[in-house]
């Protein structure tokens, strides 16, 4: 019986660094959000958040909550998982 986490981050592209995370069993808006909210109230206001096109990350609580902060959202174009890859490879040594 294998059971999920979900692993949501917040990196800052300028000090080179994950500035934010969140561990959860369900990958909604709310806990995605939430990674943003924790890095905003710790760490002060990343320029820009790079996300994937998830459901989540396109949700009105997380667009307007990076509108609400000043926050730019930047995504992953489509077939070009390149843009994020930073993110990405932080991701997958997690996952080894």
């Amino acid at each position: 019986n294998r059971n999920w986490v979900y692993l949501a981050t917040v990196y800052d592209p300028e000090k080179r660094r994950v500035v934010s995370y969140g561990l959860s069993s369900e990958m909604t808006q709310e806990f995605a959000t939430s990674v943003v909210v924790k890095a905003l109230r710790a760490n002060g206001k990343p320029k820009m958040i790079h996300s994937d096109m998830g459901s989540q990350y396109t949700s009105s609580l997380f667009e307007g909550t990076l509108q609400n902060a000043g926050i730019d959202h930047s995504y992953s174009r489509k077939g070009h998982p390149y843009d994020n890859a930073r993110i990405e490879s932080f991701h997958s040594l997690i996952k080894r």
